[in-house]
């Protein structure tokens, strides 16, 4: 294989030939060279040349004269189809091929992306798919890798951009896998998977979870001491929010364990919990006393002796209270201080374990 630096070639299929370019090496009536997606050495012609001095390119003649002292020997191919920005093959010294809808480039020092020119490995360019990285369904390696290894070097390993309607990055599984995978891979100190938004006038969520099935939009599951879900708000927004449509819960804290639900702390001088509006309580509810009968006995499984059970009339019966709510296993006995002449009702509400 030919050394890649300097080079250009237009590739097109296998089995079609590449009529010759005027002025290129070759003349009329010799058998048209075969098109090939192998790099060949590229030669510009005087009338190229003089078509960029005309037009003051003088920077991408010097490169080019440059490409031509390293192939004199070399005729250019050319293939059917539209080839890269006019003078990208002259002032880079990379690899480079097109096609009818498709154009790639190898160690290209000046690959046109948002926001300038970088220098890029691989820079690909497809009607469907740029760059397609597989193992072809027979490998257990990667399908694309990215790595960064400068410990100083702030920026990602993969990056994703869009100017358009969809993601900048987007992963899809078929499989038991996940589509999108982030890991510290056990050594590293930084973030599994970051979201962040930095437009003020941004009303969007920096990350948010949709599903159309039977699964939480988004989940997280701790196996250490950290939380499974953390908010954390340094502005005027919450650090946590949920919002429900309908019959649903906005937020649902669950413990299968001898844990919290939901934690509520506050290690200043605000509230813990703050609820602004109704709030129901399973643990809560009525029970009526009849008449001339002093006392009610509640079942209520997960009742222990050292249940804490407040009690209060909901019904005004004169020189009659509320004497006490003495709880026992799986339920509570209410009593009042005599017997009413009517039928009353008493309000409970059932705390601790």
């Amino acid at each position: 294989m030919t050394k890649p630096e300097d080079s250009s070639v237009s590739g097109s299929s296998d089995d079609e030939a590449a009529a010759p370019a005027e002025g290129a090496g070759g003349s009329v009536g010799q058998p048209a060279p075969t098109a090939s997606r192998r790099p060949a050495r590229s030669r510009r012609t005087a009338a190229a040349k003089e078509e960029d001095k005309d037009e003051g390119n003088e920077k991408d003649l010097t490169k080019a004269e440059s490409a031509d002292g390293a192939s004199d020997d070399q005729t250019e191919t050319a293939g059917p189809g539209p080839s890269p920005p006019a003078g990208a093959a002259d002032r880079r010294s990379g690899f480079h091929a097109s096609g009818a809808a498709e154009w790639a480039s190898l160690a290209d020092p000046q690959a046109e992306a948002p926001g300038g020119t970088y220098s890029v490995g691989v820079h690909g360019h497809g009607a469907d798919i740029g760059v397609l990285g597989s193992d072809n369904g027979t490998g257990d390696g990667v399908g694309v890798l990215g790595t960064v290894t400068n410990p100083h070097n702030s920026q990602p390993a993969v990056y994703g951009f869009t100017q358009g309607t969809g993601p900048g990055v987007q992963g899809e599984s078929d499989g038991p896998g996940p589509g999108v995978l982030g890991t510290d891979n056990a050594t590293g100190t930084g973030h599994a998977v970051l979201g962040e938004l930095t437009n003020g006038e941004n009303p969007k969520a920096a990350i948010y979870g949709r599903t159309a099935g039977t699964g939480a939009g988004v989940e997280g599951d701790s196996q250490g001491a950290g939380p499974g879900v953390f908010g954390f708000s340094e502005g005027s927004g919450p650090g946590v929010r949920g919002a429900g449509v309908g019959s649903s819960p906005g937020v649902e804290g669950q413990s299968s364990g001898t844990g919290a639900g939901v934690l509520a702390l506050n290690d200043g001088s605000g509230p813990a919990l703050e609820v602004q509006g109704p709030a129901t309580f399973s643990r809560s509810g009525l029970a009526t006393i009849v008449a001339k009968k002093s006392s009610v006995t509640v079942s209520f499984p997960g009742v222990t002796a050292t249940s804490m059970v407040l009690a209060t009339l909901q019904t005004v019966a004169k020189g009659i209270g509320v004497a006490a709510a003495v709880p026992e296993a799986d339920a509570f006995t209410i009593k009042l201080t005599k017997s009413p002449k009517i039928d009353v009702v008493v309000a409970w509400f059932v705390l601790g374990s």
